[in-house]
């Protein structure tokens, strides 16, 4: 882990490193106009505009029997990130845990293992942009001073 962020520090490989850093400095411009919700409510809407039509294709090829219904994000959906006992502390297990199943969710969801689940996703996604727009962290950081002050 430590050699690939050296790599990427000292442009070792130019394409990797300059794709790793275009892509933070367009999130850190993209958080800098608009809130973080709204930022990561647009990124899971970039990728259910990718995912969501795959899933339908093949979807339409299993009812024409001309693919065997496999999934196309199969071997993502297989890939196990979860954490052992062992490698958790017990004053912050179940935050870890907490973290693991919502990232085996968003996973679940982004790469469509149930069509009605990532509609309802992508509905809550698309409301949460509004959400972003009228409660920014600047403006909950003034409410907060307010409430304090009172």
């Amino acid at each position: 882990m430590a050699t690939k962020v050296i790599d990427l520090v000292y442009w070792r490989d130019v394409g990797k490193t300059g794709l790793v850093f275009t892509g933070a400095v367009v999130g850190l411009a993209c958080l800098f106009q608009i809130s973080a919700i709204t930022t990561l409510s647009y990124l899971c809407l970039g990728i259910m505009c990718l995912t969501f039509p795959l899933r339908l294709y093949y979807k339409l090829l299993e009812l024409l029997n001309w693919n065997p219904g496999l999934h196309p994000f199969q071997s993502y959906l297989d890939n196990d990130q979860s954490l052992t006992d062992e490698a958790t502390v017990l004053l912050v297990e179940e935050a870890v845990l907490l973290i693991a199943f919502a990232l085996t969710e968003i996973k679940r969801l982004l790469f469509i293992e149930s069509i009605v689940g990532s509609i309802k996703f992508v509905v809550l996604m698309y409301l949460l942009t509004y959400v972003g727009i009228l409660a920014n962290g600047l403006t909950l950081v003034i409410i907060g001073k307010d409430k304090e002050a009172e």
